[in-house]
């Protein structure tokens, strides 16, 4: 008994060291990892329970999925376009099924071990989400990145200021944003069938109408072709179709104008290429049709202009040509007006109209007649003063404002006035006090300023040193009065 009390601490000691040397053996022993390699991986899962089509219960309780306004799952439709990304095949409703069975989708990646399975309960239908293996943390991390981007372009999708709907290879509606929510179920049944058609209605926005009050809505539809799916953009353009009706329409207005203009109209852009012209400017120019049609340039225009003796005719070419690009350059800065007077006794008013983006107009009026007319006045007028000037009767015309408008030199020599001298803006007041000084008589003069030519006013005038007249005032149609000084 005595030996075995003995023996125990070297028992005890010995299996101490036993055990160090077992420990130091595995601590230098390379570890073989390849057993836990081929381990199963472990699996994570999430269950939706569905009663009649309905979300009615669910484990996920994390914030930020089905917690989240943004995850917005509350029946089968909903879950199925979340997965359906991610797995193939899943029906459009939640199918009928045997106690027991359980239907297995896929994913779309071939490497992706994630399932959906689809089971039948007492009172509805079991979809677990099945995750094959569960990822590294720097997975984990890029997998939350990638959600959060995607939440911010949903959010600029729901948001964005156009209509914007996502389809199925069905061609029906699986999401729609905010704008597009906003169309009636008529508008979208429309929207669709355009879609369906894209044939008939390439190139032309659908036009939608309200059937309460007739008001027309003009919607410019662009799809994308995502995979299995349409991305389907529904633009506005009502605006900008009656912006441009009433461009088209103002445009024809300003056609018919400037067709029955007389004036030839020429205007040319900032390159100095004719872009419009009006019939006036063939009638005046005589330039073909054709020639004008093909867009000639500034300096081509005024060489034809010059063939056709429609211009000035020059000294020499050279000449002709710095005068050209001189008057192109007063053009455009807005000073250049000018009367050609042509070879065919024809005379063209010529002016150059600059704009602010550079183009430049001009314009050519046919004022032969207005010339000619203007001669003749003035040819009519030199007689009649002619005729005035030969009298020996002193004449003088006074305005309705009392200032002067003629006189003949009968009149000048008989009040002591220079023939050099102007009568311009000269009044009736100075014109009495330059006759009262020569010939004196202050009732008869002061009842002339009092009269102005209201009524006839006659009398005489003068003494023996400056000599005696005979006056007399005749009222005239429109106010003006013939002022008549004859020797007595």
């Amino acid at each position: 008994m005595q030996g075995i009390v003995i023996g125990m601490p070297v028992a005890i000691a010995l299996s101490g060291l036993m055990a160090g040397i077992v420990v130091w053996a595995l601590a230098r022993w390379p570890l073989d990892k390849s057993h836990i390699a081929g381990r199963p991986s472990r699996q994570s899962s999430n269950y939706f329970l569905f009663r009649e089509g309905l979300l009615v219960d669910h484990d996920i309780t994390r914030p930020g999925t089905a917690n989240d306004p943004l995850f917005g799952i509350s029946g089968w439709p909903q879950l199925k376009e979340w997965l359906g990304h991610r797995f193939i095949d899943l029906p459009d409703d939640l199918p009928a099924m045997q106690a027991g069975e359980v239907v297995t989708f896929p994913a779309r990646d071939p490497h992706d071990e994630a399932q959906v399975t689809i089971s039948v309960l007492r009172h509805g239908h079991r979809v677990t989400l099945i995750e094959r293996a569960l990822p590294m943390p720097a997975e984990w991390h890029d997998a939350k990145a990638r959600l959060a981007f995607k939440r911010l372009h949903r959010m600029a999708s729901e948001n964005a200021p156009i209509a914007i709907c996502i389809l199925d290879h069905e061609g029906k509606i699986t999401w729609r944003n905010a704008i597009f929510q906003e169309f009636s179920e008529k508008d979208e049944g429309e929207i669709l069938a355009a879609v369906a058609s894209p044939n008939e209605a390439a190139g032309h926005p659908v036009v939608l109408t309200d059937p309460q009050g007739g008001r027309q809505r003009h919607v410019d539809l662009t799809s994308i072709d995502a995979g299995d799916r349409h991305i389907l953009y529904a633009t506005d353009v009502t605006e900008l179709i009656n912006t441009d009706a009433m461009r088209s329409s103002f445009i024809q207005t300003l056609t018919k104008t400037f067709a029955d203009l007389a004036t030839g109209l020429a205007v040319f852009d900032r390159g100095q290429r004719l872009v419009l012209f009006n019939p006036a400017l063939v009638d005046l120019t005589g330039l073909p049709v054709e020639f004008l049609s093909s867009r000639p340039g500034l300096l081509d225009f005024f060489d034809r202009l010059r063939d056709r003796q429609v211009l000035p005719e020059p000294k020499n070419y050279a000449t002709w040509r710095a005068q050209i690009n001189e008057m192109i350059e007063t053009a455009s800065d807005g000073h250049y007006a000018e009367a050609w007077t042509l070879p065919n006794g024809l005379t063209y008013r010529v002016t150059g109209r600059p704009h602010p983006d550079g183009a430049i107009a001009f314009l050519i009026e046919d004022i032969t007649d207005e010339i000619s007319f203007s001669r003749r006045t003035k040819s009519q007028l030199e007689i009649r003063q002619a005729v005035l000037d030969r009298l020996d009767t002193a004449i003088a015309v006074i305005g309705p404002n009392d200032i002067l408008i003629l006189c003949n030199d009968t009149f000048r020599e008989r009040l002591g006035i220079p023939p050099d001298d102007s009568f311009a803006e000269t009044s009736l007041d100075e014109i009495v006090r330059t006759a009262r000084s020569r010939f004196p008589n202050d009732d008869l003069w002061a009842d002339i300023l009092a009269g102005s030519g209201r009524s006839p006013i006659e009398g005489r005038a003068g003494d023996d040193t400056t000599g005696r007249v005979h006056v007399r005032t005749e009222p005239l149609p429109g106010g003006f009065t013939m002022l008549n000084l004859t020797p007595d």
